[in-house]
């Protein structure tokens, strides 16, 4: 007492309110967690009893016990007490219920304490402010502290996400734990999957920034795994008949590199040979064709297959282009790729190409000529279309350093 004497004299009231306060604490916990229980049974519900009277008690020691010493209320508790309610997975809503709850008591209890001891206006208003700024401190701690628990889990959730993803493409889960996995990547476990393969422009960027969101939205399920060459997702297809098309529509409109997918697969057992057929059917992406699913191309597929064999096929077959000047050399092989794709008409090539038909016709000769390959010869054509999409594929990889 001779302390708060030679204090401010509303300093020294309000510290002898909350001494009073102080001592109820017992008495005022629990008429807290019984006007809880009454007004919020679904709290009572999600917090054990014992846990919940210990909380409001803390917070009922450290909201006074610092004013009773001409201090700020301490607000450590709160900031546990929203930690642990993040780990119990108690919603954020919830909690600030139960401190509007529990404040809306206190605050008739401490109003009734300062009418009991005669409290002066002054030192009324004052403690009015005291209860306002412990519930804001409290109600702050708490909310940021539960949020950074939420962002810690999602972290964890993440790594450990992707270090299942890697499992999976790699093959090493089997029959006991993959059923685990594909319940903790909140995958279906009953196929059919694919898998897809994004070059991703640099280490540590993304291939497909949004793709997950907009694989959802059509009702494809899907979990992805970021190294540093590529970004790979194992999707789910529900119903690939509808989904399958516009899933790849997706996959061109998102991605900026080159992508590959895998055929569909029945059980995840088998995502390591479909990321491998991704990865073939990714190195057969080109700027002209920029998703490439495995089977659907065979050609692309075949001239991604064997990177160390290809080229020297593609050069064998090639070779009478060597002696143009670059821009000749892709100007015919050009050429040669738009009546292709124009099922060999020479007049649909040239609308493509924006030339005239004619136009196409004499590169197209002087292709034949250089190459010595006619294109009126189906094996002429096959072998030409190989090299092709080798020659492509090759300036595809000079082109993304990789």
């Amino acid at each position: 007492m001779q302390q708060i004497a030679s204090r401010n004299p509303v300093d020294a009231e309000i510290a002898q309110l909350a001494s009073l306060m102080l001592a109820r604490t017992d008495e005022l916990t629990d008429l807290v967690l019984n006007r809880v229980a009454e007004e919020f049974p679904l709290y009572i519900g999600m917090i054990a009893p014992d846990l919940l009277h210990v909380t409001i008690k803390d917070h009922i020691h450290f909201a006074f016990e610092p004013i009773s010493r001409y201090m700020p209320p301490d607000a450590r508790p709160a900031a546990a007490s929203g930690r642990d309610r993040a780990m119990e997975g108690i919603p954020l809503t919830v909690i600030m219920d139960g401190y509007r709850i529990a404040f809306g008591v206190l605050w008739k209890e401490l109003a009734t304490a300062a009418d009991s001891v005669g409290l002066s206006t002054k030192a009324a208003l004052r403690a009015a402010s005291e209860v306002m700024d412990t519930l804001d401190a409290f109600t702050r701690e708490s909310s940021l502290a539960y949020k950074e628990e939420l962002r810690y889990q999602a972290r964890r959730e993440e790594q450990q996400r992707a270090a299942l993803v890697q499992a999976l493409l790699e093959g090493r889960l089997d029959d006991t734990n993959v059923w685990e996995a594909a319940e903790l990547l909140r995958l279906p476990t009953v196929g059919p999957y694919v898998v897809i393969a994004a070059r991703v422009p640099n280490a540590g960027e993304y291939g497909l920034p949004h793709i997950e969101r907009e694989l959802g939205g059509m009702g494809i399920d899907s979990a992805w795994r970021l190294m540093h060459d590529v970004e790979v997702g194992v999707a789910h297809l529900p119903r690939p008949g509808d989904q399958f098309d516009l899933m790849v529509t997706a996959l061109a409109a998102e991605g900026t590199g080159r992508v590959g997918v895998s055929p569909p697969y029945d059980h995840l057992l088998s995502t390591s040979q479909a990321t491998r057929l991704a990865r073939i059917a990714m190195r057969g992406a080109q700027e002209r064709r920029t998703v490439v699913v495995f089977g659907r191309d065979p050609l692309s597929a075949a001239a991604a297959s064997a990177p160390d064999i290809m080229p020297q096929v593609a050069d064998s077959v090639l070779r009478g282009l060597d002696g143009l000047a670059d821009e000749d050399r892709t100007l015919l092989l050009d050429t040669f790729g738009a009546w292709l794709d124009s099922d060999g008409s020479a007049a649909e090539a040239a609308k493509r190409l924006f030339v005239h038909p004619n136009t196409v016709r004499y590169r197209l000769r002087r292709l034949e000529e250089r190459t010595g390959r006619l294109l009126a010869n189906p094996r002429a054509v096959a072998e030409l279309s190989l090299a092709y999409e080798i020659d492509c594929a090759l300036i595809a990889e000079v082109g993304t350093g990789g």
